[in-house]
């Protein structure tokens, strides 16, 4: 098949990636993992600006509470209910060894009990296939896919973005995105509706240096969550040489009622099949 029309497929889930993609990239990541730190301290120990400083220590109990107050703004309860999610995209960027660049049409269905991911995108590398579906789950779900977390988070300086006051959270992210041990992760979170407007994090699986800068708009309550449905990468920050690349959920529909072992096949099967109802 010509490579223009090839077809990348993965699922992932919380547990450690298991992809072996034969490809030039694959081995790349896996050998950028395993040349990682076992500490995640020790990981993130090299980093540099545009990181925020942050103390020393255990973190911050009331800056932990706001990233649980963020997740139950943005409708943790209303996610816990859902049974599946299925997202379409006209266009997705796709991380590559020189950045994340513009893409194709993608599918992504997520399964908020088990944890399971699954991404399917024309047009892309299969060996970047987990990260970009970590990657885009950490975007749509923000402070929800945090929920969970128990480990350091910090206050860093709060910044203005289109005039709104945002509230700045910091944290090692571990694991990291990608099957790496940990990356950072920065939130800047609204002061008025507690919704996620930006969001910064390190890819280490293509780079120690990479770094994705996103910003999030075109908010909308859906089945009881908060979506963004627009995102763009900021100029300046955005990988590829600092070109902004512009993307959006196109479809979203939810509780079609398939089992993780849907996910598995290629394509997938059942119900899980279709593309996403579009969005009006």
């Amino acid at each position: 098949m010509p490579r223009n029309h090839a077809v990348a497929s993965a699922m992932t889930s919380t547990q450690p990636d298991t992809h072996r993609a034969p490809t030039l990239l694959r081995r790349r990541l896996l050998g950028r993992a395993l040349a990682v730190p076992l500490s995640p301290l020790l990981a993130l120990a090299g980093c540099a600006a545009p990181w925020p400083e942050v103390p020393a220590g255990t973190g911050s109990s009331s800056a932990r509470a706001r990233l649980r107050e963020a997740a139950e703004a943005h409708g943790l309860a209303g996610w816990q209910q859902l049974r599946d999610v299925n997202l379409g995209f006209d266009t997705l960027p796709w991380p590559a060894v020189q950045g994340l660049q513009s893409g194709g049409p993608a599918q992504l269905r997520m399964l908020p009990a088990s944890g399971a991911l699954a991404l399917h995108a024309d047009h892309a590398d299969p060996g970047a296939t987990p990260l970009a579906a970590a990657l885009h789950r950490l975007l749509l779900l923000g402070p929800i896919a945090l929920a969970g977390f128990d480990g350091i988070v910090n206050w860093a300086e709060p910044v203005t973005l289109d005039g709104r006051r945002c509230d700045h959270l910091h944290l090692p992210l571990a694991p990291g995105l990608g099957g790496m041990v940990a990356d950072r992760l920065s939130l800047l979170i609204d002061r008025d509706q507690l919704w996620l407007r930006r969001l910064q994090v390190s890819l280490t699986a293509l780079d120690r240096a990479a770094i994705a800068t996103v910003d999030l708009a075109g908010h909308r309550r859906l089945h009881g969550v908060v979506w963004p449905l627009s995102f763009a990468t900021v100029r300046g920050h955005a990988l590829g040489g600092g070109q902004a690349v512009a993307w959006q959920i196109s479809g979203l529909d939810v509780d079609r009622g398939y089992a993780p072992e849907a996910l598995q096949r290629h394509p997938w099967a059942g119900r899980a099949a279709a593309p996403a109802a579009r969005l009006t």
